[in-house]
């Protein structure tokens, strides 16, 4: 089975979810011999059959499961996935780990179909139909730009609006016309 790291987007400890970058879609990563990258749409027939079904877990162990994926979507980043962790001491520590930056990744599991698997022009493996089998949170990524793009969490809805209460009122109307200079 193959693993690949990506991108953690946010963290919400409140309602226990996890969301990032699952699959970063045409980025070549060369922790695999030769180079590897996952082309837009290889987990469509898995995600179309088990999108909320997925196991989420810490560190690719199968003994770790803390959650299952709530849905996935892609776009041009790549396949993005939406994840409920499990209540408990455990999945306790895995959102304060992603929340504090122990775990900035998301990583991979899948099995490349029997005609899923390419080159490219470049000589690079291309990935084109897989399944996926698991979803994990882990610490050093595979690909170098799959970082923490933002992390939330609040204890209750109070909290998180704090910041936004008591702003002073400005009249902004009228607004002065904007001008463009063109160089």
């Amino acid at each position: 089975m193959k693993q690949l790291a990506m991108e953690v987007r946010s963290v919400d400890t409140d309602g226990r979810t996890v969301q990032g970058i699952c699959v970063p879609y045409n980025e070549t990563t060369y922790r695999v011999p030769g180079g590897e990258r996952i082309q837009r749409g290889a987990f469509k027939r898995s995600i179309d059959h088990r999108s909320d079904k997925i196991p989420l877990c810490r560190g690719h162990s199968s003994d770790m499961v803390m959650g299952w994926s709530r849905s996935f979507t892609e776009d041009t980043a790549g396949l993005l996935g939406d994840f409920v962790v499990n209540q408990g001491d455990d999945g306790d520590k895995l959102l304060r780990d992603v929340h504090n930056g122990y775990l900035p990744a998301m990583s991979v599991c899948f099995e490349a179909t029997r005609n899923g698997i390419g080159r490219g022009d470049d000589g690079v493996l291309e990935i084109r139909e897989a399944k996926l089998v698991e979803v994990s949170l882990v610490g050093i990524p595979a690909y170098e730009g799959a970082t923490v793009t933002a992390v939330r969490s609040a204890e209750n809805l109070a909290e998180l609006l704090a910041p936004f209460e008591n702003l002073p009122k400005w009249d902004l109307d009228p607004l002065p016309p904007l001008r463009y200079v063109y160089r």
